[in-house]
């Protein structure tokens, strides 16, 4: 491993680089944290004095194609599971927790299945899930909505047209962020507001998108895939944040007046609170 800071890699066996960053306590709770779409391992720093307070080691990572991980071409959920075992090996760690934000809790989702034995408590906030679902679908913001719908229909398509947008969107990040906030609900505008929280989520929009948006491009891909696995197989303790899903050890929090954005944002503490020792 090398690095520092918020630019740490992990060299995989099949020669490919798995970035991450760490954030809160270095002694602390070790608890995975994976990002949203799309999203990089800086966006975790806006949890990072929530975590310090709490005694967590917050280690955010970058899925393939995104920020400093290596691109996995044709790359499935079942994929992900294995480089972060492989990271948690290099660690030290046998047992951890693991927090899916938006786009991660699919990621997050496949890790409880694959490893449930070490695995011990998992956050799922304002969570993507299965696309199979109408009613669910209905409810992503509606550009998602749109690129999601595109990329299933006219792949090839999408995959020329998508990826010259997203260029544009990495050497554009604050613009981006200030049209899609236009049409979002009061409550995410507000946050947004503060100069820290803007600025922190459009430098996390432009390192995930620094490999020509391969990343989100594949991410898309495997949000339209069966997850392979039945949520209610899962067998470990689950708090889910804003939404419900079909969880038989799940917690759920229903926020009152609070937006995609600004429940993580402003309850962050709270979250993290359910993962302290």
């Amino acid at each position: 491993m090398t690095g520092a800071g918020n630019a740490l890699i992990h060299k995989l066996v099949d020669g490919r680089r798995l970035g991450y960053a760490e954030y809160g306590m270095t002694e602390g709770r070790p608890l995975f944290y994976f990002h949203g779409f799309p999203g990089s391992r800086l966006e975790a720093a806006l949890a990072d004095g929530a975590a310090a307070r709490l005694g967590i080691r917050l280690l955010a990572l970058d899925r393939p194609g995104y920020g400093l991980s290596d691109d996995l071409p044709d790359r499935r959920l079942d994929d992900w599971p294995v480089d972060v075992a492989a990271l948690a090996d290099a660690l030290g760690l046998k047992r951890f927790d693991i927090f899916g934000v938006s786009g991660g809790a699919p990621f997050a989702l496949a890790c409880a299945a694959a490893f449930p034995e070490r695995v011990e408590f998992l956050s799922l906030v304002c969570p993507l899930g299965p696309l199979g679902a109408p009613e669910l679908y209905r409810r992503l913001p509606w550009l998602l909505r749109l690129a999601l719908s595109v990329s299933q229909r006219f792949p090839d398509f999408s995959k020329g047209v998508g990826g010259n947008l997203l260029r544009l969107i990495h050497r554009y990040p604050e613009g981006v962020l200030r049209a899609l906030l236009l049409g979002a609900a009061p409550q995410d505008r507000e946050v947004f507001r503060d100069v820290g929280v803007f600025a922190a989520m459009a430098q996390s929009l432009r390192e995930a998108l620094s490999q020509k948006g391969r990343g989100a491009v594949a991410d898309m891909a495997v949000y339209h895939r069966t997850w392979g696995f039945p949520l209610s197989a899962l067998d470990l303790p689950v708090q889910l944040w804003h939404g419900s899903a079909n969880l038989p050890h799940c917690t759920l929090h229903l926020v009152p007046g609070e937006g995609h954005f600004s429940l993580p944002l402003r309850h962050m503490d709270e979250i993290l609170a359910k993962h302290q020792g």
